[in-house]
């Protein structure tokens, strides 16, 4: 259970006790705040939406590979990045991890296509081979 459900479950409960032993204008405003507030047990409150992405084509931001339990992804959506848990299949981690090494050896970044419930990665952004990855800077110590 996410955060946002089990507080909205705790103020049920503890409104709905009140509630019973009240009248029955509390009861009713109870039953009101409970129906109009079951919406927010959506909101992810940091956490990855428990849903998939719509269909379509998202760039890889960051990734987890939890073996034989989900595939963690934060993708580059409209109108800013979301995270979701992805259901895990080894297919889909070795495809991942193949495109993250690919990546960063190229120095470009993975994509993920969804179509329907199956999700896709690949390398995007080829460079083409024409600039090869700069070697990063060596840090100067004690000097």
């Amino acid at each position: 259970m996410t955060p946002a459900i089990t507080l909205w479950l705790a103020f049920t409960l503890a409104a709905g006790a009140i509630a019973w032993f009240g009248t029955k204008r509390q009861a009713i405003a109870f039953l009101l705040v409970a129906i109009l507030t079951a919406p927010a047990t959506f909101i992810t409150l940091g956490h990855a939406a428990p849903w998939q992405p719509p269909a379509g084509k998202y760039t890889v931001l960051g990734a987890r590979i939890d073996v034989d339990e989900a595939i963690y992804v934060l993708l580059d959506a409209d109108p800013a990045p979301r995270f979701y848990k992805l259901p895990y299949s080894a297919q889909q981690a070795s495809d991942l991890q193949n495109s993250l090494d690919t990546a960063e050896a190229n120095g470009t970044g993975v994509g993920l296509t969804m179509d329907g419930d199956a999700a896709g990665f690949a390398e995007e952004g080829g460079s083409g081979g024409d600039t090869p990855k700069q070697a990063e800077p060596q840090a100067i110590i004690g000097g």
